[in-house]
């Protein structure tokens, strides 16, 4: 049963912390003084997140509410009250060292994401997943995810090759591995002789062959898909040297639809793990790259340098020409993948402004 609003307080202002999960959702309401006004459970349904809204409310007026795991199971809340025009903030799950020291439920988790609102500690604001990045997102995880199954089959293949009669495999270990899984398609075990270990084999490695062929297909989908739809969202970052389709989706996703949520380029620096941190200590002076954020867009970043590095003439001018300074190639290397950052934000207010506002 869902709780009744109480009588509107007329003035006063409050402020909601929100513990989320598949089910259901824990919220609490603080005044501005930090005291707690109530807390109760809703369901995670639209239904749910109104009678949260309306209960939250009749407390006074809601100030900005913050939500736990915004782009999981506070997906479908988020976009809710955002619609709503609420002020919503991203808030993270308490840290290890905390629970293990005070304990955790739902009702103190969203106590502690309305105090941290509150504090001022919670000021990100959640992604939009109404739009088309959201959809290039949804595309890019099952690709990965297919990619990462053609590499098992395929590994699996080459495993079975090792201990595989010796025929079979005199036959196809001279073809590179993904020839041999074209060849593991095309065999003709025979059905009805399974216990023979000769059949057995050609059996497996043709179930194997046809897997990776599916998934190449899946595979080929997926890239065409997201070719369209990062040409028609990124065009601008996309005509970057260095960058494909698949290095313009994770900054695309990484950035998301609401990219003025990010403040410069130095802070989407940070959020891609390219931001310096010093590191110096006595006589020695250095930075190193901040350790946090999006690892997969780091790598994205490293990537790009990668590339660069081996045909644009300006990176390798520049390498050259820091470790004549006395710059390891390393620290060189980090002050690219910044350069990088900084280029590659641009862009993408460039393409997501554009989109924005035709």
């Amino acid at each position: 049963m869902l709780p009744t609003p109480n009588a509107p307080v007329p003035g006063t202002t409050v402020v909601v912390g929100v513990d989320t999960h598949t089910d259901t959702h824990h919220a609490a309401v603080l005044d501005l003084n930090g005291r707690l006004e109530g807390d109760a459970a809703f369901p995670a349904t639209p239904a749910g997140y109104q009678a949260l809204v309306d209960w939250a409310g009749s407390y006074g007026i809601i100030d900005r509410i913050g939500v736990e795991l915004t782009s999981s199971y506070g997906a479908g809340l988020t976009r809710a009250l955002t619609g709503a025009g609420i002020h919503v903030l991203q808030v993270n799950t308490t840290d290890k060292a905390t629970r293990a020291r005070r304990g955790k439920d739902d009702r103190s988790d969203a106590i502690a994401a309305a105090q941290k609102v509150l504090a001022g500690m919670a000021t990100a604001i959640p992604k939009d997943t109404t739009g088309v990045i959201e959809s290039i997102r949804m595309l890019t995880l099952v690709r990965n995810s297919a990619v990462k199954s053609r590499t098992q089959a395929l590994n699996q293949i080459k495993d079975l090759l090792v201990t595989a009669p010796t025929p079979l495999r005199e036959q196809l270990r001279r073809f590179s591995l993904p020839t041999i899984a074209k060849h593991a398609a095309a065999l003709q075990p025979d059905t009805g002789r399974y216990a023979d270990p000769a059949h057995a084999a050609e059996h497996a490695l043709k179930r194997l062959g046809h897997r990776v062929a599916a998934l190449n297909d899946e595979i080929t989908a997926a890239d065409q898909e997201l070719r369209a739809l990062t040409t028609a969202t990124a065009p601008t970052l996309l005509a970057r040297p260095g960058l494909g389709v698949h290095t313009t989706a994770q900054f695309l996703i990484t950035a998301a639809e609401n990219i003025d949520r990010i403040t410069s380029d130095a802070a989407f620096a940070r959020l891609c793990g390219a931001a310096p941190v010093p590191v110096s200590s006595g006589q020695t002076h250095r930075m190193r790259l901040h350790r946090g954020g999006d690892r997969q867009a780091n790598r994205a970043l490293h990537m790009i340098i990668i590339g660069r590095m081996k045909t644009a003439p300006d990176p390798r001018a520049y390498i050259t020409r820091r470790l004549t300074e006395g710059l390891s190639k390393r620290d060189t290397t980090r002050a690219l993948k910044r350069y990088v950052a900084r280029q590659v934000f641009n862009d993408l207010k460039t393409d997501l402004t554009k989109n924005r506002h035709p």
